[in-house]
């Protein structure tokens, strides 16, 4: 349990700034963080303009308190990941929590401590620092971005958040390494550990923070339309990759049902013919299927896992597929039979992206490859 006072919870702390043409604020904050207790603090230069130098040479002459530099601006995922990998370097952090905040002033001391202690107590949990985007000195541009993305990932991924934008994170060491490999380069990398995290199966501990907006956040580097777009794309990319393979598939099926149903096996009997028409189908599709969404959807190394559990979903599909294929023409005697069973897999893909997202191609746990 995370002891009372603010300094303990910040003892075996690791806080990462990403800064891009800080002001003369961020010293005073690395400095507070370092009086709290924080093992270290580093900051990330990502190619900050010369006249914002002396802070930086502020920064490095303070003890505890380092900085790491790039000679352009390379985006503040890039800087997450570098300053993650020096930390991981270090022997002597071995076990501590890393905690991001942002430079423009937006996150107390405060609440620091609170999420980092929050990232003490759990090895196995990812910790969010969660503004409450509903209060009346939110930005619109803020709440209205935070709002659409919040419904997103509820929607795409399952997790109810309060707030998937907030710099304020808590990781515990034994998911440094996990943070450190997944994509992204820019704002949009924070979404994609989110999404990682909803797939993996890794608990989004929430912590509530203060809402700290100066002069209506002109100092963030966010930029509300581009950012906020690059954002949202992140979030269905997976749907939108997962549509492509699904109808690249379902042409397949489809396609190959039709010869087999009108050619191949239609001198057998109805429930015959549908049977092995469905079955031929629905293996040549599904080795397609598998290889696109693998690649190209959920990622990962081809495994024997992820291969036994995508083909029994993939027979249970079968049967599904086939009994649908019967009930709507028994309900729809009119209807060519080839339609009727593009109508019932359409409902057997919807509900198979969310089956092969969290469980056939979920890693098994944060150190999976």
């Amino acid at each position: 349990m995370c002891v009372e006072t603010k300094a303990a919870a910040l003892e075996r702390c690791v806080i990462v700034i990403p800064a891009l043409d800080p002001d003369e604020t961020l010293p005073g904050f690395a400095s507070s963080l370092l009086a709290q207790g924080a093992e270290q603090v580093v900051v990330v230069d990502d190619g900050s303009r010369e006249s914002c130098q002396g802070v930086f040479q502020t920064l490095e002459a303070m003890e505890g308190c380092t900085v790491l530099r790039h000679p352009v601006n390379q985006g503040k995922g890039r800087s997450m990941k570098d300053a993650f990998a020096y930390i991981a370097g270090q022997a002597r952090w071995t076990g501590c929590a890393v905690v991001t905040a942002d430079a423009d002033g937006q996150h107390s001391v405060e609440d620091v401590c609170a999420v980092g202690c929050a990232a003490l107590e759990a090895p196995d949990r990812l910790v969010l620092g969660v503004r409450d985007l509903t209060l009346p000195q939110v930005p619109f541009k803020s709440r209205v971005g935070n709002r659409m993305s919040s419904w997103a990932f509820r929607t795409l991924y399952g997790p109810r958040l309060g707030d998937t934008q907030t710099g304020l994170r808590g990781i515990p060491w034994e998911l440094l390494d996990w943070c450190g490999r997944i994509r992204g380069e820019r704002y949009e990398y924070e979404m994609n550990v989110l999404i990682r995290a909803a797939r993996d199966k890794i608990t989004l501990h929430q912590v509530g923070i203060r809402v700290i907006y100066h002069n209506n956040n002109e100092g963030t580097h966010l930029h509300p339309v581009r950012d906020s777009w690059r954002v949202f794309l992140i979030l269905v990319s997976g749907l939108g990759w997962y549509a492509a393979s699904a109808v690249l598939s379902a042409v397949t099926d489809v396609a190959a049902f039709w010869l087999c149903s009108a050619v191949i096996f239609h001198p057998l009997s109805e429930l015959a013919c549908y049977w092995w028409s469905t079955l031929t189908a629905r293996a040549l599709s599904s080795a397609l299927n598998y290889t696109l969404n693998r690649r190209y959807v959920f990622g990962g190394d081809p495994s024997l896992r992820t291969i036994l559990r995508y083909y029994c979903l993939w027979g249970t599909q079968l049967l599904c597929s086939y009994l649908l294929l019967l009930a709507l023409n028994w309900l729809m005697p009119g209807i060519w039979p080839t339609v009727n069973k593009a109508l019932g897999d359409i409902i057997l893909a919807i509900c198979s992206y969310q089956i092969q997202m969290h469980w056939v191609f979920r890693e098994e746990g944060p150190h999976a490859g």
